[in-house]
């Protein structure tokens, strides 16, 4: 939305002053505004306070920010504006037509950038009568007036603004509703960014975790990062979304962290295993999905239902609940040919690698019994050969061979 904020501000463009003393709005503050408001628009700001109070994620916050910013003030259009860096990211809209969602403007040319930078709202009865603001730009839009108020006073982090298609003076009551989302904005949003902290956090210490199980039986303790990568490329080559395809990416390395819970004795065993150690054998992804489970993170989720079906059976046969064809989650089923494929390619306690042709024949042979056909089809799709290292190890693997021999 790209205005001209840095100049002083035209006359005719009214604007709101800053709270008493500049301080944050305090909860009995907040509690004392809404008593002042009509009883069905205190009870919807407080609703979307609750809402946001409970958001777990930015399109959540968002979902909640653009609807109620509209509709608690009767606007024609709201944006919800975040900082990044030098410039403001028009993140999301609710409008009669379209604005500047998804579009990026330096803040030193957009009214929200104004805002951010002078910590205050800003409050424009007609565009066209506001030196700050670039007319060619909004004449392509219904907007005239408009309202646009921080996302957090102290340190502005984005703007929450709202449009009328005619000239329109924000009243105190409007500012103040507006100004109470955003500031629930701004606790919502550092709620998210902890919680988001907490999750990496713990997804850091699983894979941490799955790397210790994998080194247990693979030296190289890559298998986790081959296996994620290959399922990546056949989710994309299934014409999965590129945000399903990284979340099966970032789930796919903890598939087997219920191998933790296997003895050495059997997970390194170099001969056939016995009926009672193969029993044992199949616990270890309802072990894993135990550890993985009751989290609200998406990819936790993912990591769950990977780590609990990937050795399902396409034809019914596979552990731990003997599921079939589409009763495998399609993550589990990536999975599965992926950690078969790599398990093939490389050495293990209990067997040599093998070319890559043979691994190839086997999921052929395997097709429509172990795996989805479908998935097996979109493998041959990809380049096998390429799949058995990772590009970095590869690129060693080159230099290493370049080296002349002492």
């Amino acid at each position: 939305m790209p205005d001209l904020p840095g100049r002083a501000s035209g006359s005719g463009s009214p604007e709101a002053s800053e709270p008493p003393g500049g301080a944050e709005p305090r909860a009995r503050d907040l509690f004392a505004f809404t008593r002042a408001l009509p009883l069905d628009r205190a009870g919807e700001l407080l609703a979307a306070i609750q809402q946001l109070s409970l958001a777990r994620s930015l399109p959540e916050i968002q979902s909640v920010v653009r609807h109620a910013a509209r509709h608690l003030t009767g606007a024609d259009g709201a944006t919800f504006v975040l900082r990044d860096g030098d410039d403001c990211l028009y993140a999301d809209e609710d409008a009669i037509a379209p604005l500047w969602k998804g579009q990026r403007f330096s803040a030193q040319t957009c009214i929200s950038g104004w805002v951010i930078h002078n910590r205050r709202p800003a409050v424009i009865a007609d565009v066209y009568e506001d030196a700050r603001i670039r007319h060619d730009v909004y004449r392509p839009t219904f907007v005239h007036g408009l309202a646009v108020v921080p996302i957090r006073q102290s340190d502005p982090v984005g703007a929450i603004g709202n449009y009328w298609a005619s000239r329109h003076i924000a009243s105190d009551q409007e500012l103040q509703t507006l100004q109470a989302l955003a500031d629930s904005t701004a606790v919502a949003l550092e709620t998210v960014h902890t919680y988001q902290q907490l999750e990496d956090s713990r997804l850091d210490t699983l894979n941490r975790l799955a790397l210790a199980a994998e080194f247990r039986d693979d030296g190289t303790h890559e298998h986790t990062r081959r296996v994620a990568r290959t399922a990546f490329l056949l989710a994309r080559e299934l014409g999965m979304t590129p945000a399903e395809a990284s979340l099966i990416r970032q789930a796919a390395p903890l598939h087997d962290l219920g191998k933790l819970a296997l003895p050495d004795a059997i997970l390194l065993k170099r001969a056939r295993l016995t009926v009672p150690e193969y029993e044992r054998v199949k616990q270890h992804p309802a072990a894993g999905a135990a550890v993985l489970s009751g989290s609200a993170s998406q990819v936790m989720r993912m990591a769950e239902q990977i780590a609990l079906t990937h050795h399902e059976w396409w034809d019914g046969s596979g552990y731990p609940a003997g599921l079939a064809g589409q009763e495998i989650p399609l993550g589990g089923r990536l999975v599965a040919l992926a950690d078969v494929f790599d398990a093939l390619t490389h050495t293990r306690p209990y067997k040599r690698a093998w070319p890559v042709e043979r691994a190839l024949g086997e999921l052929r042979r395997l097709a429509g019994t172990q795996f989805d056909p479908a998935v097996v089809e979109a493998f041959f799709e990809l380049d096998p050969s390429a799949l058995v290292e990772l590009p970095r190890a590869r690129a060693r693997s080159a230099r290493q061979r370049a080296q002349p021999r002492a």
